[in-house]
């Protein structure tokens, strides 16, 4: 009976007999020689996985093939004359096209490496081009600025809110580039989740900017004994909008339980996108909110303590919804793609996807979340805007958040928001994820970025 190297050597001398016969698919035997592939991520995911057995089940199609590494057998171009069903990489499937839509395939993430012509792009096989909506210029001082502080998380996503388009996708895991982190949906909302509270209180004709709400304790107090009228106690008093920027977990609780419904909150998340898909030319997993119907769970999640977790992506766009009179659009990283001839086989435009809220609320909304960086927990990253001529009137709206999490485990710090001096706007996440001693946080990241846009002009040529 042959040794288990002999077995092993026999059995890859197999596999090799049968892909020259076409009787093996070739993920499996990928799987089976552990071949690398350098420069992807787990690229064999599912989708990738259907589409190598898509394109073999393709054989009398597909041009001829040549030998590849290791001497297995690839196809030269995975792409079928005028109608590419999949774009690939190193011969790698990594873009379906989906009718006329480019998507990403799960596990394929752009390293923004390649610049021409002031803008990203990649090379694919077949001497097609992507390029990307991402500013080079943005995209690397953004970079430049979370590596310098060795942040063991830090996140940056900006996007256009008129059009969708991402215009910085930053994603770092302790000094290394990983774009793939801004696509998880497992970092908790904290106080984000208070402009949903805010929003369905509005909505319903419950409660002003200036509603006056009276409460004990402390300004980051939460629980039963706080939140519990007590007239006698109930001596400190804020506006919805000043708790709003200070981020005063009783008042939102308090506003839940005296005006709203678990049923009406859960109604108001889904319309801003959690427990829904949003749809993309990248995989964002989707966000969830569940609500309670006990209305201790029910305040605890209505001010930022609940199962509500979201993906940085998606935090961006509900900040661009609010900019853009409270219409999401379709976020995506794909401007267009361009064949060997120079012709473009795609173009993005600007695609609806859903109303979160009216126009007046969304502008209720925006002017609420100025005090946020005016006199509340965003103070101290922007203040020194005032002293720059070029950004004294620049607007800048937004909402932090800070939560202890587990996944991965440390201290969260965001800042969602837009800046606009009318035109242009840009809505930012930023996020950092540390054990609470580093030097920049979500809103330093997100000062940072709006900063470089609108001081430092990026390139005038990505279009926005």
């Amino acid at each position: 009976m042959p040794d288990p190297i002999s077995r092993a050597l026999l059995n890859r001398v197999f596999i090799l007999f049968l892909l020259s016969a076409g009787l093996y698919h070739l993920p499996e035997a990928i799987k089976s020689l552990r071949l690398p592939f350098v420069g992807t991520t787990d690229m064999f995911s599912k989708d990738a996985k259907a589409a190598s057995a898509d394109l073999a089940s393709k054989e009398n199609q597909r041009p001829p093939s040549s030998p590849g590494k290791n001497g297995i057998t690839f196809p030269l171009s995975s792409v079928f004359n005028d109608d590419p069903s999949f774009l690939t990489k190193d011969r790698v499937p990594v873009i379906r096209m989906d009718g006329q839509i480019p998507v990403l395939i799960q596990g394929f993430l752009p390293h923004f490496s390649t610049i021409e012509n002031g803008r990203y792009v990649t090379h694919l096989d077949g001497d097609y081009t992507i390029v990307w909506t991402v500013d080079p210029r943005l995209q690397q001082r953004i970079g430049k600025y979370i590596l310098a502080h060795r942040v063991p998380y830090g996140v940056f996503v900006a996007a256009n809110p008129t059009n969708g388009r991402l215009i910085a996708f930053w994603g770092s895991r302790y000094n290394s580039f990983s774009p793939d982190i801004l696509l998880r949906a497992t970092y908790p909302a904290a106080s984000l989740f208070k402009i949903i509270t805010s929003t369905d209180a509005l909505s319903h004709h419950r409660i002003t900017p200036n509603t006056r709400i009276h409460f004990h304790g402390c300004l980051y107090c939460i629980g039963p004994a706080y939140w519990k009228s007590n007239r006698r106690r109930d001596r400190l008093e804020f506006t919805v909008a000043e708790a709003l920027g200070k981020s005063i977990n009783t008042v939102f609780a308090k506003i839940a339980l005296k005006y709203l419904t678990p049923e009406d909150l859960r109604q108001t998340a889904t319309r801003y996108g959690f427990n829904r898909t949003i749809n993309s030319d990248i995989p964002i997993d989707p966000s969830h909110a569940n609500i309670p119907e006990d209305l201790n769970g029910f305040a605890f999640a209505s001010a930022g303590f609940g199962d509500v977790a979201i993906s940085p992506v998606h935090a961006a766009m509900i900040a661009a919804s609010l900019s853009n009179d409270g219409v999401m659009m379709e976020p995506h990283l794909i401007e267009k793609i361009i064949d060997k001839n120079g012709k473009e086989i795609y173009h993005d435009r600007p695609t609806y996807l859903f109303p979160v809220a009216s126009p007046r609320i969304s502008h209720t909304m925006i002017g609420m979340m100025r005090s946020t960086v005016a006199k509340g927990t965003g103070r101290r990253a922007f203040f020194r805007w005032r002293s720059n001529p070029r950004l004294r009137n620049v607007l800048v709206a937004g909402k932090t958040g800070t939560l202890t999490g587990k996944n991965p485990a440390g201290h969260y710090e965001w800042f969602i928001g837009t800046a606009s001096n009318e035109n242009p706007t840009i809505a930012v996440a930023a996020l950092t994820i540390d054990q609470g001693i580093w030097t920049i946080k979500g809103p330093d990241i997100a000062s940072k970025g709006m900063f470089t846009f609108f001081n430092e002009k990026p390139s005038q040529r990505v279009p926005g």
